[in-house]
């Protein structure tokens, strides 16, 4: 589940609950009428929505271009929804070692989503991942599944069946090198950084 959605959850959780007690305030301390008790707190429910809800995007993705905030946010969904379908074809699988290469590739997943939904400015550089390889990835498992679990013994499919296992390991080996390229600019930066501190303290300036 993406984070704002968590943040979310959990906001609505929390303002329930202070409109409950504001509620229950309102009629008991105050003896105010139930049904204007209810009004305002309901008013507030969504005062504090409106004001203070993660959900925001302006605010969850740092970017001001609504039209991007709407398209990374759906990118952002099809890949967690692509992503958890990945994990409930991988628990049917029954090849342990099949199994051990999608935990894998599902824990690379994970981590590429976690890593552009913190830096969502990343999102629109890295559009293939969810429109391609994302859609891909699911497309073989899904379809290594249903062929693997008839039980239909040819050298065709025997073929086929084998041939989708190696790309199993190439899926893996691919996810790393574009962790590895998303993560680059961050690295050169820090370096970036590291010298011009060295270079500030060499010549004490501070």
């Amino acid at each position: 589940m993406l984070i704002y959605k968590k943040n979310i959850i959990r906001f609505d959780i929390l303002n329930t609950i202070v409109s409950i007690i504001i509620f229950i305030l309102l009629l008991t301390v105050l003896n105010i009428n139930i049904i204007i008790s209810g009004i305002l707190a309901m008013l507030i429910y969504i005062g504090n929505s409106m004001l203070f809800a993660p959900n925001n995007k302006l605010v969850f993705l740092g970017i001001k271009d609504s039209n991007k905030q709407k398209e990374y946010l759906n990118l952002l969904d099809n890949g967690y929804d692509n992503y958890e379908k990945i994990i409930e074809i991988k628990n049917k699988i029954t090849k342990p070692h099949i199994k051990q290469e999608c935990n894998d590739i599902i824990g690379k997943i994970a981590k590429i989503l976690k890593y552009l939904e913190k830096h969502p400015k990343k999102i629109g550089e890295n559009k293939k991942f969810f429109t391609y390889y994302l859609e891909t990835i699911y497309k073989i498992v899904n379809s290594y599944f249903e062929i693997s679990s008839q039980d239909i013994h040819s050298k065709e499919i025997e073929g086929i069946i084998s041939k989708t296992e190696k790309t199993f390991v190439i899926v893996n080996k691919s996810l790393d090198e574009q962790f590895t390229k998303m993560i680059q600019n961050d690295a050169l930066d820090l370096d970036t950084e590291i010298d011009f501190l060295k270079n500030n303290i060499q010549m004490k300036d501070f």
